[in-house]
């Protein structure tokens, strides 16, 4: 009876947990709910290959980029983040505020970034400053994110916009999900940096699953970009690239 109870407390404690994790989105940034000493962990793949190609398995042979980040609240409402990207060699140092203002939640985050370029020698180091901005759960069902993204490297101001359609698992008896998202996200180009800047405008679309310890992330994109500035850069891909996304509260 007593590991009962104890397995008990510790399901509703991990369940609490996660219904109070962020409503994040694939690449976007949003502002953080991580309450003093809370932190989160984030893996993100994207394949280089194209979806469409079945005899590299859906582009899955072709190797990917990777994304591993963590963030920290040291304080309520004020986050450090940490990452590494596989493109460029990428490393990110980040420290953002976020609240809560009912009506909207709300964050700003100013991001120090040092990586390597073709054609230049050493890193290049720069910084990028995001406000993200993300509706509550309107009717208990649709979420809505914007990001507003200055890139100190090539001094361009653009956005990003998401919207998560959620419904509670309705199957509780058959999966450990709690909640299941169908996720978009587009980045147009408003100002575009010529050399730079892609073809195409940046997309993705995909499916998100919130367990009791997880979110798992399941996406398509015509990107292998994984953060909000990279993906404002657009993308000359014309096909499109399968990638997942991990997220876990500790």
């Amino acid at each position: 009876m007593k590991k009962k109870i104890l397995m008990l407390l510790a399901l509703v404690g991990s369940v609490s947990q996660v219904a109070a994790f962020e409503s994040g989105q694939f690449s976007l940034e949003t502002p953080s709910v991580l309450v003093q000493d809370e932190a989160a962990f984030t893996i993100r793949h994207r394949f280089y290959g194209d979806l469409t190609e079945t005899d590299d398995f859906f582009g899955i042979d072709s190797g990917g980029n990777v994304l591993l980040q963590l963030r920290y609240a040291p304080l309520d409402h004020v986050l450090l983040e940490v990452h590494h990207t596989r493109d460029g060699r990428e490393y990110n140092v980040a420290l953002g505020y976020s609240y809560d203002f009912d009506f909207v939640k709300t964050s700003v985050t100013a991001n120090a970034f040092s990586l390597e370029l073709p054609l230049f020698e050493g890193r290049q180091n720069s910084y990028f400053g995001n406000v993200s901005l993300q509706s509550p759960n309107y009717f208990e069902h649709l979420i809505l994110t914007a990001n507003i993204g200055y890139d100190g490297y090539y001094q361009n101001l653009n956005t990003g916009f998401g919207a998560d359609f959620n419904i509670a698992n309705i199957f509780t008896s058959l999966t450990f999900t709690e909640r299941v998202s169908l996720m978009v996200e587009y980045y147009p180009q408003f100002s575009k940096v010529e050399g730079v800047s892609g073809q195409y405008d940046s997309y993705a679309a995909g499916i998100k699953f919130q367990t009791y310890a997880h979110h798992f992330e399941l996406l398509v994109s015509n990107s292998v970009a994984m953060d909000a500035r990279t993906m404002m850069l657009g993308t000359d891909d014309d096909y499109l690239h399968f990638g997942f996304n991990i997220n876990r509260k500790f």
